[in-house]
């Protein structure tokens, strides 16, 4: 019964959080794909160039690790709310006792049929 559990949360946590997986992915990509093109051409590179493409290294990879921070982030906060649904049967009860309570205190109550018999007999 976890099993099933932890498979229906975690089929949850990915359709709510899709776009924020992928982006973390894609920036893990990145950061290997900047690595592997900036070690090429630092081993080519001689000079005073050899100490801006360290620089500029090493930046973009404190930005990306930065970004990927980030998306980790967001998608642990969707785990967390996700954990934490304020979806609960008492909510439900309320918020249905709340929307009976506002149609009762209207001043005309009509239900479809009244509404569209309304529009016809205007015509």
């Amino acid at each position: 019964m976890f099993k099933v559990f932890k498979y229906l949360f975690l089929a949850n946590l990915y359709k709510r959080a899709k776009k924020s997986i992928f982006t973390l992915v894609g920036f893990f990509i990145i950061l290997l794909f900047f690595t592997f093109i900036i070690n090429d051409l630092l081993a080519v590179v001689n000079g005073v160039n050899i100490y801006i493409l360290l620089s500029l290294k090493w930046i973009v990879i404190f930005l990306l690790f930065t970004l990927i921070a980030r998306s980790f982030l967001k998608i642990m906060d969707m785990a967390t709310t996700l954990s934490n649904n304020d979806n609960t049967p008492t909510n439900r009860v309320k918020s249905q006792d709340s929307k009976r309570e506002y149609i009762l205190t209207k001043e005309e109550l009509f239900s479809k049929e009244d509404t569209i018999l309304e529009k016809y007999m205007k015509n």
